[in-house]
Protein backbone atom coordinates (compact mmCIF):
# COMPACT_ATOMS: atom_id res chain seq x y z
CA UNK A 1 0.00 0.00 0.00
CA UNK A 2 3.02 2.49 0.63
CA UNK A 3 4.99 1.44 -2.23
CA UNK A 4 1.42 2.04 -4.08
CA UNK A 5 1.08 5.77 -2.25
CA UNK A 6 4.82 6.51 -3.38
CA UNK A 7 3.88 5.39 -6.83
CA UNK A 8 0.83 7.61 -6.73
CA UNK A 9 3.03 10.66 -5.78
CA UNK A 10 6.04 10.49 -7.91
CA UNK A 11 3.50 10.69 -10.56
CA UNK A 12 1.84 13.70 -9.62
CA UNK A 13 4.63 15.72 -9.49
CA UNK A 14 6.18 14.26 -12.76
CA UNK A 15 2.51 15.75 -13.81
CA UNK A 16 2.71 18.69 -11.94
CA UNK A 17 5.94 19.80 -13.32
CA UNK A 18 5.25 18.55 -17.32
CA UNK A 19 2.15 20.95 -16.66
CA UNK A 20 4.46 23.64 -15.53
CA UNK A 21 6.64 23.38 -18.79
CA UNK A 22 3.87 23.04 -21.20
CA UNK A 23 2.33 25.72 -19.19
CA UNK A 24 5.19 28.46 -19.82
CA UNK A 25 5.02 27.83 -24.18
CA UNK A 26 1.30 29.13 -24.14
CA UNK A 27 0.36 32.63 -25.20
CA UNK A 28 -1.18 34.54 -22.28
CA UNK A 29 -4.29 34.49 -24.10
CA UNK A 30 -4.65 30.95 -24.16
CA UNK A 31 -7.80 29.47 -22.72
CA UNK A 32 -4.79 27.41 -20.85
CA UNK A 33 -4.73 29.71 -18.40
CA UNK A 34 -7.67 28.15 -16.37
CA UNK A 35 -6.31 25.11 -15.36
CA UNK A 36 -3.74 27.11 -13.46
CA UNK A 37 -3.94 24.91 -10.15
CA UNK A 38 -2.62 24.38 -6.78
CA UNK A 39 -0.03 22.41 -7.97
CA UNK A 40 1.39 24.18 -10.81
CA UNK A 41 0.95 27.33 -8.58
CA UNK A 42 3.39 25.92 -5.84
CA UNK A 43 6.29 24.33 -8.54
CA UNK A 44 6.18 28.36 -9.90
CA UNK A 45 6.82 29.30 -6.38
CA UNK A 46 9.52 26.88 -5.64
CA UNK A 47 11.18 27.90 -9.28
CA UNK A 48 11.06 31.57 -8.17
CA UNK A 49 12.53 30.82 -5.36
CA UNK A 50 15.55 28.96 -6.74
CA UNK A 51 15.90 31.63 -9.11
CA UNK A 52 16.26 33.86 -6.26
CA UNK A 53 19.13 31.74 -4.58
CA UNK A 54 20.91 31.60 -7.69
CA UNK A 55 20.40 35.16 -8.61
CA UNK A 56 22.03 35.96 -5.46
CA UNK A 57 25.22 34.48 -6.38
CA UNK A 58 25.02 36.10 -9.75
CA UNK A 59 27.88 37.10 -11.47
CA UNK A 60 26.33 40.29 -11.90
CA UNK A 61 26.58 42.84 -9.07
CA UNK A 62 22.97 44.44 -9.70
CA UNK A 63 21.58 41.04 -9.93
CA UNK A 64 22.75 40.20 -6.36
CA UNK A 65 21.61 43.39 -4.62
CA UNK A 66 17.71 42.89 -7.02
CA UNK A 67 18.09 39.28 -5.49
CA UNK A 68 17.73 40.50 -1.93
CA UNK A 69 14.65 42.84 -2.72
CA UNK A 70 13.15 39.85 -4.16
CA UNK A 71 14.10 37.79 -0.97
CA UNK A 72 12.08 40.20 1.01
CA UNK A 73 9.26 37.65 0.19
CA UNK A 74 11.43 34.73 1.82
CA UNK A 75 11.35 34.91 5.86
CA UNK A 76 12.68 31.92 6.48
CA UNK A 77 15.96 32.60 4.06
CA UNK A 78 16.50 36.01 4.33
CA UNK A 79 18.97 35.60 7.19
CA UNK A 80 21.91 34.03 5.43
CA UNK A 81 21.12 35.68 2.45
CA UNK A 82 21.98 39.69 3.64
CA UNK A 83 24.64 37.41 6.24
CA UNK A 84 26.17 36.64 2.50
CA UNK A 85 25.60 39.89 0.91
CA UNK A 86 27.41 41.85 3.95
CA UNK A 87 31.28 40.71 2.90
CA UNK A 88 30.19 41.41 -0.97
CA UNK A 89 33.13 43.87 -2.54
CA UNK A 90 30.35 45.73 -4.41
CA UNK A 91 28.67 48.70 -2.28
CA UNK A 92 25.48 48.29 -3.66
CA UNK A 93 25.25 44.97 -2.72
CA UNK A 94 26.68 45.90 1.03
CA UNK A 95 23.95 48.73 0.29
CA UNK A 96 20.98 46.64 0.11
CA UNK A 97 21.86 44.12 2.51
CA UNK A 98 21.99 46.82 5.35
CA UNK A 99 18.47 48.37 3.68
CA UNK A 100 17.01 45.16 4.22
CA UNK A 101 18.11 43.94 7.36
CA UNK A 102 16.60 47.61 8.35
CA UNK A 103 13.43 47.26 6.14
CA UNK A 104 12.64 43.93 7.83
CA UNK A 105 14.14 44.18 11.20
CA UNK A 106 16.48 41.29 11.01
CA UNK A 107 17.83 41.56 14.61
CA UNK A 108 19.58 38.22 14.30
CA UNK A 109 22.48 40.14 12.04
CA UNK A 110 21.92 43.45 12.50
CA UNK A 111 24.43 43.67 14.82
CA UNK A 112 26.87 42.92 12.42
CA UNK A 113 25.77 46.53 10.85
CA UNK A 114 27.72 48.26 13.14
CA UNK A 115 31.27 47.51 11.29
CA UNK A 116 29.93 49.77 8.28
CA UNK A 117 29.70 52.70 9.78
CA UNK A 118 32.79 53.61 9.00
CA UNK A 119 32.47 51.89 5.21
CA UNK A 120 34.45 53.55 2.36
CA UNK A 121 31.00 54.23 0.59
CA UNK A 122 28.74 56.77 2.39
CA UNK A 123 25.77 55.14 1.30
CA UNK A 124 26.61 51.81 2.91
CA UNK A 125 27.56 54.28 6.18
CA UNK A 126 23.71 55.24 5.45
CA UNK A 127 22.25 52.13 5.36
CA UNK A 128 24.19 50.94 8.30
CA UNK A 129 22.69 53.87 10.51
CA UNK A 130 19.03 52.81 9.11
CA UNK A 131 19.71 48.97 10.29
CA UNK A 132 21.03 49.76 13.46
CA UNK A 133 18.24 52.20 13.97
CA UNK A 134 15.54 50.30 12.89
CA UNK A 135 16.53 47.04 14.88
CA UNK A 136 17.64 48.42 18.29
CA UNK A 137 16.97 52.50 18.34
CA UNK A 138 18.68 55.75 18.19
CA UNK A 139 21.20 57.02 20.37
CA UNK A 140 18.33 60.43 21.17
CA UNK A 141 16.13 57.74 22.39
CA UNK A 142 16.98 57.32 25.21
CA UNK A 143 16.56 53.99 25.51
CA UNK A 144 18.99 51.27 26.87
CA UNK A 145 20.09 49.19 24.33
CA UNK A 146 24.12 48.83 23.38
CA UNK A 147 23.25 48.89 19.83
CA UNK A 148 21.85 52.26 19.98
CA UNK A 149 23.18 54.42 17.02
CA UNK A 150 23.62 57.97 16.49
CA UNK A 151 22.01 58.99 13.57
CA UNK A 152 22.81 62.47 13.41
CA UNK A 153 25.61 61.64 10.61
CA UNK A 154 22.64 61.45 8.06
CA UNK A 155 22.41 65.26 8.38
CA UNK A 156 25.51 65.81 6.63
CA UNK A 157 25.22 62.85 3.52
CA UNK A 158 21.83 64.15 2.80
CA UNK A 159 23.85 67.27 1.83
CA UNK A 160 26.31 64.95 -0.78
CA UNK A 161 26.71 66.41 -3.78
CA UNK A 162 26.72 63.12 -5.23
CA UNK A 163 23.52 62.61 -6.50
CA UNK A 164 23.07 58.59 -5.93
CA UNK A 165 24.35 59.46 -2.20
CA UNK A 166 21.81 62.05 -1.80
CA UNK A 167 18.98 59.61 -3.19
CA UNK A 168 20.12 56.95 -1.07
CA UNK A 169 19.66 59.04 1.99
CA UNK A 170 16.81 60.77 1.33
CA UNK A 171 15.04 57.18 0.78
CA UNK A 172 15.89 55.80 4.13
CA UNK A 173 15.06 58.96 6.09
CA UNK A 174 12.05 58.44 4.52
CA UNK A 175 11.75 54.77 5.99
CA UNK A 176 12.95 55.85 9.27
CA UNK A 177 9.96 57.36 10.69
CA UNK A 178 11.65 60.27 12.31
CA UNK A 179 9.22 62.95 11.81
CA UNK A 180 11.92 65.35 13.22
CA UNK A 181 14.25 64.94 9.73
CA UNK A 182 11.01 66.57 7.63
CA UNK A 183 12.56 70.29 7.63
CA UNK A 184 16.07 68.68 6.86
CA UNK A 185 14.48 66.96 3.88
CA UNK A 186 13.39 70.65 2.77
CA UNK A 187 16.38 72.15 3.15
CA UNK A 188 17.74 69.61 0.78
CA UNK A 189 15.14 69.75 -1.39
CA UNK A 190 15.95 73.65 -2.34
CA UNK A 191 19.58 72.70 -2.49
CA UNK A 192 20.76 73.28 -5.75
CA UNK A 193 23.43 70.73 -7.32
CA UNK A 194 25.44 72.61 -9.74
CA UNK A 195 26.87 69.76 -11.53
CA UNK A 196 23.94 67.05 -12.13
CA UNK A 197 22.13 67.07 -14.68
CA UNK A 198 18.37 68.95 -14.22
CA UNK A 199 16.49 65.55 -14.73
CA UNK A 200 18.29 63.86 -11.90
CA UNK A 201 18.08 67.11 -9.64
CA UNK A 202 14.38 66.84 -10.43
CA UNK A 203 14.01 63.09 -9.34
CA UNK A 204 15.62 63.95 -5.99
CA UNK A 205 13.59 66.41 -5.24
CA UNK A 206 10.21 64.13 -5.98
CA UNK A 207 12.51 61.23 -3.79
CA UNK A 208 12.43 64.37 -1.07
CA UNK A 209 8.24 64.67 -1.73
CA UNK A 210 7.89 61.05 -0.99
CA UNK A 211 10.01 60.54 2.36
CA UNK A 212 8.29 63.61 3.59
CA UNK A 213 4.92 62.48 2.51
CA UNK A 214 6.26 59.15 4.42
CA UNK A 215 6.94 61.10 7.70
CA UNK A 216 3.24 62.53 7.68
CA UNK A 217 3.47 65.86 6.05
CA UNK A 218 0.81 65.16 3.03
CA UNK A 219 1.40 68.84 1.52
CA UNK A 220 3.83 67.88 -0.46
CA UNK A 221 1.70 65.54 -2.64
CA UNK A 222 1.15 67.65 -4.91
CA UNK A 223 4.51 68.11 -5.44
CA UNK A 224 4.81 64.34 -6.81
CA UNK A 225 1.46 64.93 -8.65
CA UNK A 226 3.10 67.67 -10.39
CA UNK A 227 5.69 65.00 -11.55
CA UNK A 228 3.29 63.57 -14.22
CA UNK A 229 3.46 66.82 -16.19
CA UNK A 230 7.45 66.91 -16.38
CA UNK A 231 9.28 67.53 -19.22
CA UNK A 232 11.42 64.60 -18.40
CA UNK A 233 9.89 61.47 -19.25
CA UNK A 234 12.28 59.65 -16.30
CA UNK A 235 10.36 62.09 -13.97
CA UNK A 236 6.92 61.46 -15.35
CA UNK A 237 7.30 57.39 -14.87
CA UNK A 238 8.73 57.97 -11.13
CA UNK A 239 5.70 59.90 -10.54
CA UNK A 240 3.15 57.09 -11.77
CA UNK A 241 5.05 54.55 -9.47
CA UNK A 242 5.47 56.93 -6.50
CA UNK A 243 1.24 57.09 -6.70
CA UNK A 244 0.59 53.46 -6.68
CA UNK A 245 3.58 52.91 -3.90
CA UNK A 246 1.55 55.72 -1.54
CA UNK A 247 -1.88 54.38 -2.76
CA UNK A 248 -3.18 57.62 -3.79
CA UNK A 249 -6.17 56.43 -5.69
CA UNK A 250 -7.34 59.97 -5.79
CA UNK A 251 -5.36 60.72 -8.43
CA UNK A 252 -6.09 57.58 -10.15
CA UNK A 253 -7.77 59.49 -13.41
CA UNK A 254 -4.55 60.60 -14.51
CA UNK A 255 -3.06 57.68 -14.45
CA UNK A 256 -5.34 56.16 -16.22
CA UNK A 257 -4.72 59.03 -18.89
CA UNK A 258 -0.97 58.20 -18.67
CA UNK A 259 -1.50 54.55 -20.02
CA UNK A 260 -1.92 56.40 -23.33
CA UNK A 261 1.17 58.21 -23.57
CA UNK A 262 4.86 57.91 -24.49
CA UNK A 263 6.78 56.27 -23.68
CA UNK A 264 5.86 52.41 -23.33
CA UNK A 265 7.93 52.78 -19.85
CA UNK A 266 5.61 55.21 -18.80
CA UNK A 267 2.44 53.29 -19.57
CA UNK A 268 4.01 50.14 -17.94
CA UNK A 269 4.60 52.15 -14.53
CA UNK A 270 0.83 53.82 -15.01
CA UNK A 271 -0.60 49.99 -15.78
CA UNK A 272 1.40 48.99 -12.32
CA UNK A 273 0.29 51.43 -10.07
CA UNK A 274 -3.25 51.11 -11.64
CA UNK A 275 -2.39 47.27 -10.75
CA UNK A 276 -1.80 48.39 -7.42
CA UNK A 277 -5.27 49.37 -6.96
CA UNK A 278 -7.10 46.71 -8.21
CA UNK A 279 -7.84 48.66 -11.29
CA UNK A 280 -6.97 45.98 -14.32
CA UNK A 281 -7.01 47.96 -17.50
CA UNK A 282 -3.61 48.31 -18.13
CA UNK A 283 -3.14 44.85 -17.58
CA UNK A 284 -3.33 44.40 -21.54
CA UNK A 285 -0.19 47.09 -22.15
CA UNK A 286 1.57 44.82 -19.56
CA UNK A 287 0.96 41.62 -21.64
CA UNK A 288 2.31 42.75 -24.70
CA UNK A 289 5.58 44.40 -22.87
CA UNK A 290 6.29 40.91 -21.31
CA UNK A 291 6.30 39.64 -25.13
CA UNK A 292 9.23 42.35 -26.16
CA UNK A 293 12.16 42.01 -27.55
CA UNK A 294 13.75 44.40 -25.11
CA UNK A 295 14.78 42.38 -21.77
CA UNK A 296 14.57 45.54 -20.01
CA UNK A 297 10.90 45.97 -20.47
CA UNK A 298 10.42 42.25 -20.17
CA UNK A 299 11.65 42.94 -16.66
CA UNK A 300 9.62 46.24 -16.04
CA UNK A 301 6.36 44.25 -17.24
CA UNK A 302 7.16 41.08 -15.22
CA UNK A 303 7.60 43.51 -11.76
CA UNK A 304 4.14 44.89 -13.08
CA UNK A 305 2.43 41.71 -13.36
CA UNK A 306 3.34 41.07 -9.88
CA UNK A 307 0.33 43.63 -9.16
CA UNK A 308 -1.98 41.52 -10.61
CA UNK A 309 -0.93 38.07 -9.08
CA UNK A 310 -4.20 37.11 -8.42
CA UNK A 311 -5.97 37.35 -12.12
CA UNK A 312 -5.14 34.08 -14.21
CA UNK A 313 -3.19 35.36 -17.36
CA UNK A 314 -1.05 37.55 -15.63
CA UNK A 315 0.19 34.60 -13.20
CA UNK A 316 0.30 32.81 -16.38
CA UNK A 317 2.71 35.08 -18.37
CA UNK A 318 4.76 35.41 -15.18
CA UNK A 319 5.22 31.56 -14.98
CA UNK A 320 6.36 31.95 -18.56
CA UNK A 321 9.11 34.95 -17.82
CA UNK A 322 10.64 32.05 -15.60
CA UNK A 323 11.96 30.69 -18.23
CA UNK A 324 12.97 33.50 -19.74
CA UNK A 325 17.03 33.80 -21.74
CA UNK A 326 17.81 36.58 -19.62
CA UNK A 327 18.66 36.26 -15.60
CA UNK A 328 17.26 39.66 -15.16
CA UNK A 329 13.73 38.91 -16.30
CA UNK A 330 13.82 35.51 -14.62
CA UNK A 331 14.65 37.59 -11.42
CA UNK A 332 12.08 40.27 -11.82
CA UNK A 333 9.28 37.26 -12.96
CA UNK A 334 10.24 35.07 -9.56
CA UNK A 335 9.93 38.78 -7.24
CA UNK A 336 6.48 39.32 -9.00
CA UNK A 337 5.24 36.04 -8.37
CA UNK A 338 6.15 35.95 -4.52
CA UNK A 339 5.42 39.52 -4.09
CA UNK A 340 9.27 40.70 -2.79
CA UNK A 341 10.14 43.89 -3.35
CA UNK A 342 7.67 46.25 -2.50
CA UNK A 343 8.98 49.79 -2.01
CA UNK A 344 8.46 50.60 1.23
CA UNK A 345 7.81 48.78 4.78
Amino acid sequence: MQLQMDVRMIRTRCMTWMLLIIFTLLPASSAWSQVLTADIYQAAQNRAVQQILVSARSEDRILRANALEAAEALPNRIGPLVQQALMDPQEVVRYAALVTIGKLKISGVATNARQYLNDPSMSVRAAAIFALARNFGTASSHNNSGWAVDISPLADMLMSQNPTTRGNVVYLMGLMGDASAIPLLKMAAHDRMPSVPHSREVIIRIQIAEAIYRLGDVEVLDSIRAGMFSQFDEVRILSAQMTGRLYDRQWEPAIEIALKKDPIELKLAAAGTLGRFGNRHGLDIILDAAQSRSAMLRSQAAICLGMFRNVPPATQMLIGLLTDQVESVRLAAAAGLLGGGRDGL
